[in-house]
C-alpha cells in the first residue's frame, strides 16, 4: 500500500484544541532504516514537536512520544548522515495510541490500536483515487520544468483535477459516512487538504464525539489555515485599483523608509527572505528588470522571518541594489506590511502605480510578473 511522506505537512497552520496528554507508541518492523533515523513530529497546530535524529535497532521499531494533542509523525532513514526520504514511513500520531508498523519503502501497513487499525483500512479505501491525483499533480509540475507554457498546464488542469479531486472526496466521504463515529473518520478528512468544501461536509457527517476528538484538530488546523487563506486573498483581490496602503520601517541603513515616499515611480515591493529559495532564484531577473528600467521602477525589498544579521548578509552576499527595509514580526508597535497586503506565500510582489495605487499582485516567480512590467513600463 502506498504511503505519501508528506501528506498533511503544509496543511498545519492554526491553533488546535488542547487536551489531557498521553504517550504515542511505536512498534513494528521496518526494513531498511539502518541505524539511525530522523524523526519530526509535527503539531497539529504547526509546531516542530520533536525534530532529533535516533539510533534504531536494526529493522525493529521502538519509540515513544510524549503528545497532547493530534501530530503528524516521519520517520526517515539515514543514509551516510543524510535524510533519505524514499525510506520512511509517515503516520498520523494521537495520545494513547499505540502504532504498529510493518513493511518497508512505501509498501507498509499500520496496525495496533483500534484507531490504527480503522486508519489503515481507511488508507487502503482512499489510495488509488489519492495516487492518481498526485501522479497528475506531478505531471504537472514536470511539464512546467521542461517549458511548457502556464497557461496550457492551467488549461490541462481545470479540465482534469476536478474528477480526480471528486474521487478521491467521494472514497473520503463513503469511509466516513460509514463510519461516523470513528477518530480514524476525523483524521481522514485531514487527507483531503485544501478542498474544504468536502471536507466540511464530511465534518457534518461525524458524530459529535468524533466532532470533539483529538484526531478532529488535525482538519480543524487545516479549515483555519484555509480559511485565514482566503481572507487574505480577498484582501488581495481588493488591493488592485486602490491605494496601496503606507507602512514605514527601517531601512538598512536603520532610517525609517515610507512606500509613500517613492510616489511618481512605478514601485515593486517585493515580500521576500534569505531563507526563501525561490526569492533568491529570481533575484539575477529582478536586477536585470532593475537595471532595464532604471529612473522609471524603484523595487523596496520587505525581508520577512529573517534576523537582521541573515537579512543584512543576504543583502551583501547577493549584492542586490534596490532598497530595503526589515520587517520585525517581533515588534508589536512595528508597522505589518504583511497583514496589510494580505501576504500567504513568497516571494509576493505587489506592482504599485507612479500614483500609489495598487496595480498587481504576483505570488511566486512567475514569469507573468517580468510580461506584465513590460506591458506596463512600455
Amino acid at each position: 500500500m502506498k504511503k505519501f511522506l508528506l501528506t498533511m505537512l503544509a496543511g498545519m497552520m492554526a491553533l488546535g484544541m488542547m487536551a489531557q496528554g498521553g504517550k504515542l507508541t511505536v512498534s513494528g518492523t521496518y526494513k531498511g532504516l539502518g541505524d539511525s533515523v530522523r524523526i519530526f513530529l509535527v503539531g497539529a497546530n504547526g509546531k516542530m514537536l520533536v525534530q532529533e535524529n535516533r539510533a534504531v535497532n536494526g529493522d525493529k521499531l521502538d519509540m515513544t512520544f510524549d503528545l497532547d494533542d493530534a501530530a503528524m509523525l516521519y520517520v526517515f532513514g539515514l543514509k551516510e548522515g543524510q535524510l533519505s526520504a524514499d525510506n520512511g514511513f509517515a503516520i498520523p500520531a494521537l495520545p494513547g495510541e499505540h502504532a504498529v508498523i510493518e513493511g518497508a519503502g512505501d509498501d507498509y501497513t499500520m496496525g495496533g490500536s483500534q484507531f490504527y487499525r480503522d486508519y489503515e483500512e481507511a488508507s487502503n479505501l482512499i489510495d488509488a483515487p489519492q495516487e492518481a491525483a498526485r501522479t497528475f499533480i506531478k505531471e504537472c509540475q514536470e511539464k512546467f520544468s521542461a517549458g511548457v507554457p502556464e497557461e496550457e498546464i492551467n488549461k490541462e488542469y481545470e479540465e482534469k483535477y476536478p474528477a480526480l479531486e471528486q474521487a478521491l472526496a467521494d472514497a473520503v466521504l463513503g469511509y466516513v459516512k460509514a463510519h461516523p463515529d470513528a477518530d480514524a473518520s476525523a483524521m481522514l478528512l485531514s487527507e483531503l487538504g485544501d478542498d474544504t468544501e468536502h471536507m466540511k461536509e464530511g465534518a457534518a457527517l461525524l458524530t459529535e464525539r468524533a466532532r470533539g476528538s483529538l484526531a478532529a484538530n488535525m482538519y480543524k488546523s487545516i479549515l483555519a489555515a484555509a480559511e485565514k487563506e482566503q481572507a487574505s486573498q480577498s484582501l488581495q483581490d481588493g488591493l488592485e485599483g486602490n491605494l496601496a496602503p503606507d507602512f514605514t520601517l527601517m531601512d538598512i541603513n536603520g532610517k525609517p523608509l515610507a512606500l509613500s515616499s517613492l510616489r511618481g515611480k512605478w514601485v515593486i515591493i517585493d515580500f521576500w527572505g534569505s531563507w526563501c529559495g525561490w526569492c533568491i532564484k529570481g533575484m539575477p531577473k529582478m536586477k536585470e528588470y532593475y537595471a532595464k528600467y532604471q529612473g522609471k521602477l524603484e523595487i523596496l525589498g520587505v525581508d520577512c522571518n529573517d534576523t537582521v544579521e541573515k537579512w543584512k548578509a543576504a543583502v551583501a552576499k547577493h549584492e542586490i541594489p534596490w532598497l530595503h527595509v526589515y520587517w520585525d514580526k517581533d515588534d508589536e508597535n512595528c508597522d505589518n506590511p504583511i497583514e496589510q497586503y494580505g501576504v500567504r506565500g513568497f516571494p509576493t510582489k505587489v506592482i504599485v502605480d507612479p500614483e500609489g495605487k495598487v496595480a498587481k499582485v504576483i505570488v511566486g516567480e512567475s514569469p507573468s510578473f517580468y510580461d506584465y512590467l513590460d506591458e506596463v513600463m512600455k
